[in-house]
């Protein structure tokens, strides 16, 4: 049933808020956090344009002239634009069912607005100490933001346009047709607003060990349409919809240069629960990072995103996907991201 006032978003947003200063110090408003300040208050004065990838984390991964590099899979096109432009929809979280028994339509997408502002802050802070600070070096998170943070992450690997596409197709109208555009979004609300759901993702992302790389290399991190990533734990497959799935970890860019590991506490990786809430010791490689990007590849609904024109090993990556070119016995993606930890 769907409800005005989802309680996952609501509890989480309102603890957060009051507790996550503590862990992020004394912040300074750069460039890039007025930017993510003002997407926020864009979006929640006039939110024709949906986001299901936020505008705040978009922008970081423009390049010096405020430019998204994007190159559209299915066309094989490449092109520049800015975050406001990308992995958007108009009307992608507006509900008339809410507006005719007195709500505000636009509920899911103002409380997403809410959430985004506090995380953006959060982790503004986090890229900065790993970007500053020392290999092996601990990042402070509170209870409250590391419940912040999960949240957010079961929510966008639900919210996205490949979720919404996916969980359609299991789904047909009373009479056996193809579902209305209408009948997709309440669908697809109903999913978000389901509590037990998203309280299992957001318990499974917030316990586990988290680690965080820092990229120096050449190669930036890109990203996607569906940025959160699942990786087998033999690192020989990226797999959709299977963040709950045993020994999977997943692998989230949260900019150019840092990445973001969640590894359950199971084998194998009950070896790295010393590293929680760390920097990665290890030193990245070129093999490394483009390894990590060939997940954006292949989670992608339909755009990688970048802050450079640049997609050669994007495309080569592409003509694998369906193939047993990394299957087990053959060529095998970068072995372990924690060896070195």
């Amino acid at each position: 049933m769907l409800r005005p006032l989802p309680l996952h978003c609501e509890r989480v947003t309102q603890a957060a808020a009051a507790r996550s200063v503590a862990s992020r110090g004394e912040e300074k408003l750069d460039r890039a956090s007025f930017r993510e300040s003002k997407s926020f208050e864009q979006t929640m004065s006039d939110p024709k344009l949906h986001h299901y990838v936020p505008q705040f984390y978009l922008r970081r991964f423009v390049d010096d002239s405020d430019r998204l590099w994007v190159w559209d899979r299915d066309r094989d096109r490449v092109f520049a634009t800015h975050p406001e432009k990308i992995a958007a929809e108009r009307r992608f979280y507006y509900l008339d069912d809410l507006l005719e028994s007195g709500h505000d339509p636009l509920t899911m997408e103002r409380q997403f607005a809410s959430l985004e502002y506090d995380v953006a802050r959060v982790t503004g802070q986090w890229i900065e100490w790993v970007r500053e600070g020392r290999l092996g070096m601990p990042i402070t998170v509170p209870e409250a933001n590391r419940e912040l943070v999960s949240l957010f992450l079961g929510l966008q690997f639900l919210r996205t346009a490949e979720s919404r596409d996916i969980l359609s197709r299991f789904a047909t109208s009373p009479n056996g047709d193809t579902l209305s555009e209408v009948a997709k979004r309440r669908l697809h609300l109903q999913l978000l607003w389901d509590d037990d759901l998203v309280e299992e993702l957001t318990r499974h992302i917030s316990s586990a060990v988290w680690v965080f790389g820092r990229n120096t290399t050449e190669v930036p991190f890109v990203t996607s349409d569906n940025p959160v990533a699942c990786r087998t734990s033999d690192n020989t497959m990226w797999l959709k919809a299977a963040v709950l799935s045993k020994g999977t970890y997943l692998v989230y860019p949260l900019s150019p240069d840092v990445v973001m590991y969640c590894f359950p506490r199971e084998q194998p990786w009950s070896k790295h629960e010393r590293f929680d809430c760390s920097v990665s010791p290890a030193t990245f490689t070129r093999e490394w990072v483009e390894s990590e990007n060939t997940a954006q590849v292949f989670m992608a609904s339909r755009f990688v995103i970048s802050c450079r024109d640049d997609f050669v090993e994007a495309r080569s990556f592409a003509r694998t996907i369906g193939t047993n070119t990394y299957a087990r016995g053959g060529r095998r993606l970068f072995d372990d991201p924690g060896e070195s930890l």
